[in-house]
């Protein structure tokens, strides 16, 4: 009898498991993260940019960010469970002239600014009480919170139309580890949710002092 209850038991913890797994896996070039946040710049050409997550795969905010006495969530930074912490440098390059319009366009030509940041990596805080973060170093994590999971960020271009009053930036983040964690009263792991890392697409403003964007998952 003891020994049917344990089968029975197991059989039910696979597949509440399985179900949890079913609910967070996506498929390859399916938007899994929506992100916003921003960078610190820690000199003319280094900084550390710091991102929450809006959107993570199909979590409600709730159990994503802390909540208001009224039970609303608060949806920044500072209240964020999770946050991505990657620290950076950049390098300045000519203007790129690109090709000239035709004449009868009446467009006058305008110089593509763009900017090579090398490959660095990124790692996913999660914090059971946000409040307890310090915000002074956000390079240093001792206080970010657990880390949960690591990417390799890759190399890309910052592409600026406007003279880095707006930019584009892409890349890709494998990702290099990751471990379980509770996340709203259930478990929870990238690798169930990109399990080869995703390939990000980010919009900044400002020279990307606040930037927003998405991650597409990875496929084979």
């Amino acid at each position: 009898m003891k020994r049917a209850t344990m089968m029975l038991t197991v059989v039910v913890l696979l597949g509440a498991l399985a179900t949890l797994n079913a609910q967070v896996s996506v498929v390859p070039s399916q938007m899994v993260i929506g992100f916003t946040g921003g960078s610190t710049w820690t000199s003319y050409t280094t900084g550390t940019c710091v991102w929450y997550f809006p959107v993570l795969g199909n979590l409600d905010l709730t159990s994503l960010f802390m909540t208001d006495p009224s039970g609303a969530p608060i949806v920044d930074k500072e209240h964020a469970y999770l946050i991505w912490v990657s620290k950076w440098s950049i390098a300045a390059m000519f203007n790129n002239p690109g090709i000239s319009k035709p004449p009868f366009t009446g467009m006058p030509n305008v110089p593509l600014a763009l900017a090579v940041v090398p490959a660095g990596d990124a790692v996913v805080y999660f914090a059971r009480d946000p409040l307890s973060r310090d915000w002074t170093d956000p390079g240093n994590p001792r206080n970010l919170g657990v880390p949960v999971a690591r990417f390799s960020r890759g190399a890309g271009l910052f592409q600026s139309a406007d003279g880095w009053m707006s930019d584009k930036f892409y890349f890709s983040a494998p990702l290099l580890w990751s471990r379980p964690f509770m996340l709203g009263g259930k478990p929870f792991n990238f690798f169930n949710l990109v399990p080869r890392g995703m390939t990000c697409f980010e919009y900044g403003q400002a020279a990307s002092t606040s930037e927003a964007g998405s991650c597409t998952a990875t496929g084979n």
